[in-house]
């Protein structure tokens, strides 16, 4: 019996012995590495090295980069910065530094544990070359001049204030980048006037000198004040007009339009096929708002292919191309709908794939409750590719529009398919009425642009403000709304980006600071106080 029950007992610690069970390490790492030590020790005086080296509190790797590692003021030639004994980076000098100067080393997003990867935020390393470490500050935000989104990783510079021209031709005297957030902070700096500006760098050298750099710049100098002083400054970032005309993009598309895409707005464009003899042809343009792209559409397409194409502007000829369509056009002109209500009438818009010849109403039609309604239908006077059509609809009432085959013809032989749709008037008491009034319009620069906006940001409903009165839109569907207001300067009906040369700053654009939910049957009234 004793026998048996240690046989017992030895399985049953035999079968617990081999149990397995998950092993856990803990939470998951998510701090950065934590700087412990420095040789030098930090904020330093009387700087002489030539080496730097930074302790950690775990192993270390570097983000591959050249621009990881900022130093302010900026040196001739770059520092080598490298791991060493695993949880230490070195960084070696290959450049002298200034008597009684305060640099800045920034670290942040560099160094990474090595492990999880997290980096070491806001990691910088400060030392001085002179007596004492300077300590004024400037700080700020940069976002998008139209978007009002943040920018991150900009390059803010400060150069001295009576050199006007160190933007594009030189190093500024200090510089930081930008966080996610958009803000940074110029600190350790010494006392003076400074000209601020901000530069999505894509060459990596402190200059404003490619044409794809986006910028921001401060309108007067700034001056670098102690933190208890310290207000934010908000640089508005843009993408300035192309100093010199040329052609960036040209697509046939399939409709046998010749897209162009200019570097800058043009008032004309004309072509001049230098292999054609003889015969007739001439282009349509078709500008866009901004004026920066025209679809060119040609009277005949036949061997359209074998030319050669001078494209002219007012500014002279841009280039010599050649017209090459990527796929065979389609047949059939599509048409695209969209409906707007104007007081007891339903407002429809058509956009044809291709400019109109000739529009036949007796193909058309417009059915309520299974009886034929009148309407009216009007081709737009400028624009060859829309028309419009106008019909009494009751709220809560529904219609049914008809295009029939051949209804409309484009100026290649081309036709719609046949297309039926379902219109529908919401009722009064389904859609609500908002009136914005905006606080002090009457001190604005020109008029002002306001536009009700969609989840996604398009435009709904636009108008123009030029006085303190409010603007009402009737009809909203409900949900939330966004308001974007644009400060139209020039008063040229769109929104127009800044100029570094000349000092333009971007016309101002303002965002509603919360959605605006709209509710069925309900006015809604704001009044909208702009912050300067």
């Amino acid at each position: 019996m004793r026998r048996e029950l240690w046989s017992v007992l030895a399985v049953l610690l035999l079968s617990a012995c081999a149990q397995v069970r998950e092993i856990t390490g803990g939470d998951k790492d998510v701090a950065g590495p934590k700087l412990v030590g420095a040789v030098p020790a930090n904020y330093t005086t009387h700087f002489t090295n030539d080496r730097i080296l930074l302790r950690f509190d775990e192993h270390v790797q570097l983000e591959p980069g050249r621009d990881r590692l900022l130093v302010s003021p900026p040196l001739d030639e770059p520092p080598t910065v490298r791991v060493v004994r695993a949880s230490e980076v070195e960084i070696r000098l290959n450049a002298p530094l200034r008597p009684r100067t305060t640099y800045t080393f920034s670290l942040d997003g560099a160094v990474k544990d090595l492990t999880e990867g997290n980096s070491a935020a806001g990691l910088d390393y400060v030392i001085s070359t002179g007596d004492a470490l300077d300590s004024l500050a400037i700080v700020g935000r940069v976002i998008d001049a139209f978007g009002a989104a943040s920018v991150n990783g900009a390059l803010v510079m400060v150069h001295d204030a009576s050199d006007t021209l160190s933007f594009k031709n030189s190093r500024p005297l200090y510089a930081t980048r930008t966080d996610a957030a958009g803000s940074f902070a110029l600190r350790h700096l010494p006392a003076g006037a400074y000209r601020l500006s901000a530069l999505k760098d894509q060459n990596a050298n402190y200059r404003y000198d490619l044409p794809n750099e986006e910028i921001a710049f401060a309108q007067e100098p700034v001056h670098a004040v102690a933190d208890s002083a310290m207000a934010p400054i908000t640089l508005r970032s843009f993408l300035e007009k192309s100093a010199v005309q040329a052609i960036r993009e040209a697509v046939v598309t399939e409709d046998a339009a010749w897209r162009i895409v200019l570097a800058r707005p043009a008032e004309r464009i004309a072509l001049n096929d230098i292999a054609r003899v003889g015969g007739s042809l001439t282009w349509t343009a078709e500008w866009s708002a901004a004026r920066d792209t025209v679809l060119l559409w040609p009277s005949d397409t036949t061997a359209l292919a074998q030319g050669r194409y001078a494209f002219n502007t007012e500014e002279g000829i841009l280039d010599t191309l050649r017209y090459r369509p990527m796929r065979k056009m389609p047949f059939n002109t599509k048409l695209e709908l969209s409906t707007e209500e104007e007081g007891k009438d339903m407002l429809v818009r058509v956009r044809t794939s291709r400019p109109i010849a000739s529009l036949d109403q007796e193909r058309v039609g417009w059915v309520v409750d299974s009886i034929a309604a009148s309407f009216t239908i009007e081709q737009d006077p400028v624009d060859r590719r829309a028309f419009s059509m106008r019909a009494a609809l009751a709220a809560g009432a529904k219609a049914t529009l008809m295009f029939l085959p051949k209804a409309v013809r484009d100026i290649y032989g081309g036709y719609n398919d046949t297309l039926r749709i379902g219109i529908g008037r919401a009722a009064e008491k389904r859609t609500g009425i908002l009136r914005v009034t905006l606080a002090d319009s009457a001190s604005a620069h020109g008029p002002m642009l306001l536009q009700l906006l969609d989840a996604q940001r398009l435009v709904v409903r636009s108008a123009v403000s030029v006085t303190s009165a409010p603007v009402v839109w009737q009809g909203i569907a409900p949900g939330n709304h966004g308001l974007r207001l644009i400060e139209d300067a020039n008063a040229n009906g769109r929104w127009d980006t800044g100029e570094w040369s000349s000092g333009l700053q971007p016309e101002r654009v303002w965002y509603y600071n919360e959605p605006l939910n709209v509710r069925a049957a309900w006015d809604l009234g704001i009044t909208w106080e702009l912050a300067r």
